[in-house]
C-alpha cells in the first residue's frame, strides 16, 4: 500500500508545470452605473475598467472613479421625438456623499434651482422621473459620446396577497 502511495505522490508532484498566460491588455473604457427610479432624481457613477490581473492597492480606489466628465444629461422625448425636459447632472462633492453613504463616492445627480442637491431620503415626489417614460442618457467624456436609454416600467398593482406558514418554520 505504501508503494502505491509513494508512486502516486511522485506522479502528482512531478507533473507540475507553471503556466503563464499572455493576455492582451484591456482597452481603457468607461463603466457607467446609472439609475432612474419613479419619484427620485437620476444619478450616475462613472468608473474606469480595470484588468483582471491588475494589482489592487490603496491607489486603486481613488484612481478608478471619473470625476471630470464634460457633461451628463438625462432627458425624455414626446411622441414627435422632441425633447420635453432635460436635466444636467452635476458631481456631488465627496464630503457630501460621504455624509450620505458613508463612502466618498463621486456621484453625479440633479441640482435644484438654488444649487442644492436633492435630498431623496425624506420624500419621493420628484416629478421628472415618471413610470412609462423612456429616458435617454448622454455622457461626454474625453471627446467620447456615451449614450443609453431605459424605460421606467409601469407598476403592477397587487390584486391579492396571502401568507402561508411553512410546516418546518420555527415559531
Amino acid at each position: 500500500m505504501r508503494k502505491y502511495l509513494f508512486f502516486i505522490s511522485i506522479i502528482l508532484i512531478s507533473c507540475q508545470d507553471e503556466i503563464t498566460l499572455a493576455l492582451p491588455q484591456a482597452e481603457n473604457k468607461i463603466v457607467v452605473e446609472a439609475t432612474i427610479e419613479q419619484g427620485y432624481p437620476p444619478y450616475v457613477i462613472l468608473t474606469k475598467n480595470q484588468g483582471y490581473f491588475d494589482p489592487i492597492n490603496s491607489e486603486t480606489f481613488s484612481n478608478i472613479f471619473i470625476t471630470d466628465a464634460e457633461s451628463i444629461r438625462v432627458f425624455y422625448k414626446d411622441d414627435n421625438n422632441l425633447v420635453v425636459e432635460s436635466k444636467d447632472l452635476e458631481l456631488i462633492p465627496a464630503d457630501l456623499t460621504e455624509a450620505i453613504t458613508g463612502e466618498p463616492f463621486p456621484i453625479y445627480t440633479v441640482v435644484n434651482d438654488i444649487g442644492e442637491f436633492l435630498d431623496t431620503t425624506t420624500n419621493n415626489n420628484y416629478n421628472f422621473s415618471q413610470a412609462g417614460r423612456t429616458y435617454y442618457l448622454e455622457i461626454v467624456w474625453n471627446n467620447q459620446l456615451i449614450t443609453s436609454q431605459t424605460t421606467i416600467p409601469n407598476p403592477t398593482p397587487l390584486d391579492c396577497l396571502w401568507v402561508e406558514q411553512s410546516e418546518t418554520a420555527e415559531k
